[in-house]
């Protein structure tokens, strides 16, 4: 489909994914889906020199106009009046290739559907920052981005009242799910490394030279003494989570949190037969699993805008519209679903 020539492209692609988004059909939305605020925070503890800037997505009054964030342009009320009472708090960490734009329309589904979403940059580990990439900082820095925001967040003048700090979740995409998990309880100890490459192949991201190395170096001296489990964390969702050969069937032995994985079928970042189908395997019956077909990493994000197309097009044009819009449904669903149950007021 090409854009009208009168209409510029940005805007064409906004207003395309959001008719897409209405007339989705099945979609688990609430009876009276809430309209979406949105606002930027800059979280900073500034005697440790944290910093980190979070996108936040809520239940808004105020209908929603087209916000420019260059090069984004997403649909939201910008600093819209909350609605009163208390909702859920799902935190998004990004996979490496991400920033806390790019699952803009997950959030806004999800806030549509009374959740109240933080979507951060972790600053080291994105699109345009890579330093932390196959190293344990990759990890425990999103942990600590994750501890933060569950710590400034309640006390933001607007926000904070209404979410309910009773009921949060976390959601994973790649590393993030990894990181996810360990909240979670999970502890790894290194025990499938030595195995890992032989059977994956050489090909595998995990195995070149560059990558091994860094890997080597995780394991060599294994920083993890004391779990990184938060009890504040009630149900996560893990999404083409990486690093399976960090872990073992005893990494998971006090894993209690409600946890679902879902794998992208064509996932060739993290491949599911030896990252999200290994952990499911350690898991068994305390985890939930979902495979979405067709999806690889890059689908399971917003539509791109033209110019980031243009730079990383096998990452933003690996399906169609089309096929983009079914593979968000099914995650929407997948998401609401679990978050519905596991996230209920008692």
């Amino acid at each position: 489909m090409r854009a009208n020539n009168s209409i510029p492209t940005t805007i064409f692609f906004t207003l395309l994914f959001f008719l897409l988004f209405l007339t989705a059909p099945g979609l688990s939305l609430a009876d009276e889906p809430y309209k979406v605020g949105f606002r930027t925070i800059g979280f900073s503890v500034p005697e440790s020199g944290f910093r980190l800037d979070v996108n936040v997505w809520y239940p808004s009054i105020r209908p929603p106009r087209e916000l420019q964030y260059s090069p984004w342009t997403i649909l939201a009320s910008r600093n819209g009046k909350a609605v009163e009472g208390q909702f859920p708090l799902l935190i998004l960490s990004h996979p490496s290739p991400g920033t806390r734009f790019s699952y803009h329309d997950t959030c806004a589904a999800l806030a549509q559907n009374g959740y109240v979403v933080c979507a951060p940059t972790h600053p080291k580990d994105c699109m345009d920052n890579m330093q932390q990439l196959f190293t344990w900082e990759q990890l425990s820095s999103r942990a600590e981005d994750v501890k933060k925001i569950i710590e400034l967040i309640p006390k933001e003048q607007e926000l904070g009242p209404i979410i309910d700090l009773k009921r949060i979740g976390l959601i994973g995409f790649g590393a993030g799910g990894t990181m996810a998990m360990l909240l979670g309880g999970a502890m790894p100890d290194c025990v499938s490394w030595p195995d890992y490459c032989p059977k994956a192949g050489k090909n595998d991201i995990y195995c070149n030279p560059w990558s091994r190395e860094k890997i080597n170096n995780i394991c060599i001296e294994f920083p993890l003494r004391k779990s990184l489990r938060n009890p504040d964390v009630k149900a996560i969702v893990a999404i083409s989570p990486g690093f399976g050969m960090l872990f073992s069937a005893f990494s998971f032995t006090d894993f209690r949190t409600p946890l679902l994985i879902i794998s992208a079928e064509k996932d060739t970042l993290n491949n599911r037969d030896f990252h999200a189908d290994v952990f499911s395997g350690f898991l068994r019956e305390r985890c939930k699993t979902a495979v979405i077909t067709g999806a690889d990493q890059g689908s399971l994000m917003a539509p791109c805008p033209e110019s980031l197309a243009n730079e990383l097009s096998d990452l933003c044009r690996s399906v169609s519209l089309r096929e983009r819009k079914r593979i968000h449904k099914r995650l929407w669903q997948e998401l609401l679903a679990f978050f519905g149950k596991e996230l209920a007021k008692d």
